[in-house]
């Protein structure tokens, strides 16, 4: 596991032979799920991408709006290529909230109502809980060894990866259930 810094910035940087990276992309995430996918996700050797995980962590604001806030301010102090918030909806309209951070170029990828929608995607066609705790359930269910937060082992759903951005797609965007977090993996693995 790659050493955590004090600020909570995490890089990961994969380069094969003398070339450097040709993206360097930030995901700003509000969990530890989803930190601990995205850490094992960066940790699996992607080609050519620098990924930085900055979960956030201060108390202002609602949690999806100090994503945003977190991933526009480190927009602005970087270089990078694409900047992504990864935020749970709670079965909540957020997409003024998406479509206001897209305009301040901040890509989103929600998923309503929690990132185990995502997860559950990589195992099975189809999810069939509408809530965060029936979610759970299903992804135990489907996942035994599964546990929230830093439970999230990216090597028991890698190699279900594609399967789960082409499930995702099919899904509603901001319905109960969906997950947008294809459309990271598909700049991510460009």
């Amino acid at each position: 596991m790659a050493k955590r810094h004090s600020s909570w910035e995490t890089t990961f940087v994969h380069n094969r032979g003398v070339r450097s990276p040709k993206r360097k992309v930030l995901v700003v995430c509000e969990g530890e799920t989803e930190f601990s996918y995205f850490e094992g996700l960066t940790n699996s050797g992607l080609p050519d991408v620098d990924v930085v995980l900055r979960p956030e962590k201060s108390r202002k604001g609602t949690q999806k709006e100090r994503v945003i806030a977190h991933a526009r301010a480190a927009q602005t102090k970087a270089a990078y290529s694409d900047v992504w918030a990864v935020f749970d909806a709670d079965g909540e309209d957020v997409r003024p909230l998406c479509k206001a951070a897209e305009a301040d170029e901040v890509k989103t990828a929600v998923s309503n109502p929690t990132f185990e929608v995502w997860l559950i995607l990589h195992l099975c066609d189809r999810v069939r809980a509408r809530t965060a705790t029936g979610l759970c359930k299903e992804l135990k269910k489907l996942l035994p060894q599964w546990s929230k937060g830093a439970g999230t082992k990216f090597h028991h759903f890698a190699k279900g990866l594609s399967d789960a951005c082409k499930r995702a797609q099919k899904y509603p965007a901001y319905g109960v259930p969906s997950t947008q977090v294809w459309r990271l993996m598909a700049e991510i693995r460009k």
